[in-house]
């Protein structure tokens, strides 16, 4: 925790997609990200998909929407939000064009998007993007008050991850290690300088890769490589601590 004697530190969102199957351990997520993380959570934001005739999440059994009820009890900060609310049309329609209509056939795809279009919505100075199968399990500070954020690393490394972050932002890879860890701070002024026009950007960023459901693209590294090369002043790695 490289950040560990900061004091006055600003609030953040922590922002958590999930699927019905993560539902049983959803709540201990967010429980350990509440104990471990050391920056107030304004918001704690969950994303997932909505069922055909729009009225609500796309579960399959009763048992998930009591489940989910549960957790919206467990604290008074938490909206629920649906993918569609999350994603701009124009990603939209480009998903029904390539998916289908109400499918997430595009499962990798889908979630980098959601990620970074929910980082881009955030009206906190920063996101703790947070994969729903993730427990934290040590304090960490993630932002201080003058924009320096911890940026974690791993050794999980995808050279197509690199090559596309080059190719679009024309971010070279520096340091050789990955920015892949199941979980990362994103800051809402660097992600709108990534993709300065929102859903547009977006979307070209999405268009720019080599594979059909775009397997070279990755939300963290993307994000990673981009905030160490333009902002590196605001920049304290710290190793991925999980198991």
């Amino acid at each position: 925790d490289p950040l560990k004697r900061e004091r006055s530190l600003p609030a953040i969102d922590l922002v958590v997609p999930f699927v019905e199957k993560d539902l049983r351990s959803l709540k201990l997520v967010i429980e350990q990200a509440l104990k471990n993380v050391r920056n107030p959570i304004s918001n704690i934001v969950l994303i997932t998909p909505q069922n055909a005739d729009n009225s609500g999440p796309r579960f399959s059994r009763e048992e998930s929407h009591h489940l989910l009820a549960d957790i919206l009890n467990s604290h008074t900060n938490i909206v629920v939000r649906h993918d569609q609310d999350v994603l701009s049309p124009e990603i939209l329609d480009e998903l029904e064009r390539r998916f289908g209509k109400g499918d997430r056939n595009a499962g990798w795809v889908t979630q980098q998007l959601i990620k970074l279009s929910a980082a881009l919505m955030s009206e906190a100075s920063a996101s703790l993007i947070l994969d729903a199968d993730t427990l934290l399990l040590s304090k960490k500070t993630w932002l201080n008050s003058s924009g320096r954020q911890l940026l974690q690393v791993a050794n999980e490394y995808h050279t197509d991850f690199m090559k596309h972050t080059l190719k679009h932002f024309g971010v070279p890879k520096e340091l050789k290690m990955s920015f892949v860890t199941h979980h990362q701070l994103m800051q809402t002024d660097v992600v709108k300088h990534m993709f300065p026009e929102g859903g547009t950007s977006l979307l070209a960023w999405w268009s720019s890769s080599t594979e059909p459901i775009g397997r070279d693209l990755s939300d963290y590294e993307g994000y990673g490589a981009f905030l160490a090369h333009h902002y590196p002043e605001r920049v304290a790695h710290g190793s991925f601590a999980n198991l």
